[in-house]
């Protein structure tokens, strides 16, 4: 019996070295900084440096049109958005609508409940979205990876009190 317990504590002993070590992920802190300088690559490659903006949030966007219409309020509101997103890895476009409506405080990424408040009615931004803004470390499969850097072009159509 003394064998069988030597045994099998050398069998775990060995199983737990052999385990192959997962990386660790990486903390939001760190993802946003890599986000952030993928933005900034991104404004400077394209030129847009001097039409680029940086909320307080350290969101980067650029105002394409303004509009004088409402503010949204968070807590009160509905929205009615036209946009398309794409992945500023890629490119690729995951989706897009015309005439999207929904409650301010709900059901919405956070990146956009901060910057939709910012817009009035008929404003117009494309908005660069880091993950921890978007859809985080888990994405939204299949469209959106992990860790993915989102931009968006909103045009704020109608604020619904």
């Amino acid at each position: 019996m003394r064998y069988l317990i030597v045994f099998f504590a050398l069998g775990l002993t060995l199983f737990a070295a052999c385990k192959k070590e997962e990386p660790q992920p990486i903390d939001e802190v760190e993802q946003l900084e890599i986000d952030l300088e993928k933005i900034d690559n991104y404004i400077i490659e394209h030129g847009l440096v001097d039409d680029s903006l940086h909320h307080p949030t350290k969101i980067r966007y650029i105002i394409l049109q303004e509009g004088s219409g409402l503010k949204p309020r968070y807590d009160e509101d509905s929205i009615e958005v036209a946009y398309v997103g794409t992945l500023l890895d890629t490119g690729e476009q995951f989706d897009a609508n015309d005439a999207f409506r929904a409650k301010l405080d709900q059901n919405l990424i956070l990146g956009w409940q901060i910057m939709l408040q910012e817009m009035r009615e008929g404003d117009r931004y494309q908005i660069f979205l880091p993950s921890f803004f978007g859809y985080g470390d888990k994405g939204s499969p299949p469209k959106i990876p992990a860790n993915a850097v989102l931009i968006f072009d909103i045009e704020l159509k109608r604020v619904y009190k």
